[in-house]
């Protein structure tokens, strides 16, 4: 947080909510020296409004599920004198400022330099990222309002629903193929490094090769697996 007189006392940060999101980003904070309160509903020790007038935060994190973030609000009349940010990628509201994190989190937490990649993606217009956290090292992008729906659904695409072909993978490999899910794992690491070194020349294989023989021979292999209509999809996506 840069430096401060000596017995100043910094208003501490007010986290709503304890999933991943936010037991990374209250991990992120501690060890910026920045301090947090935690509360959510299934934990708590004390009411929220109890909480708010005896620490008196200034800024308030709302990191619950995205559905739940402005009914959440509009109950909670303690709130509405904090400056309240939430990090959904697809909400837009005027309850609370969106600064959506460009990351996935997983359940062990990270080191906290890695977090300082982490960038930040705000609405043009409204606050911003470095606006809350100015001594924070985060890249900040803007992006206009309208076009968070579909920001976020490249997100889904590409982070989300590759994993899902992954677990397909790893867990046919070993319950129908008995082999190893590690042995893929080398595969998995060589195909990220193309796609960062050369991402409009990482693909490989039948689509790239136009090799309709062996295309239908995985679709035929694929014979009542849920999975053979994706691989269609994506065979009449890329023609």
């Amino acid at each position: 947080m840069g430096q401060v007189p000596e017995n100043t006392v910094i208003p501490p940060i007010l986290i709503l909510g304890n999933g991943r999101v936010a037991k990374h980003f209250s991990h992120y904070l501690s060890s910026q020296q920045v301090p947090i309160i935690q509360w959510a509903r299934s934990s708590a020790i004390a009411p929220l409004a109890q909480i708010i007038e005896k620490d008196q935060p200034k800024i308030g994190l709302v990191l619950i599920q995205d559905s739940a973030i402005e009914p959440f609000i509009e109950s909670r009349p303690e709130l509405h004198s904090l400056n309240l940010i939430h990090f959904s990628g697809c909400l837009s509201t005027s309850h609370a400022t969106g600064m959506h994190p460009l990351m996935s989190f997983g359940p062990n937490l990270y080191e906290p330099a890695f977090y300082e990649k982490i960038p930040f993606i705000c609405e043009k217009g409204q606050l911003q990222f470095s606006d809350i956290f100015p001594d924070f090292k985060n890249p900040t992008y803007t992006i206009e309002q309208k076009d968070k729906a579909l920001y976020h659904a490249l997100c889904v695409l590409a982070g989300n629903f590759s994993v899902i072909l992954w677990q397909k993978l790893f867990k046919d490999f070993e319950s129908r193929l008995e082999i190893p899910a590690g042995a893929a794992h080398p595969y998995l690491e060589q195909i990220t490094r193309n796609l960062l070194a050369h991402p409009h020349l990482a693909l490989t294989g039948p689509l790239q090769r136009r090799d309709q023989i062996t295309i239908e021979k995985n679709l035929s292999a694929l014979q009542d697996d849920a999975f053979q209509s994706i691989y269609q999809a994506f065979r009449e996506m890329y023609v």
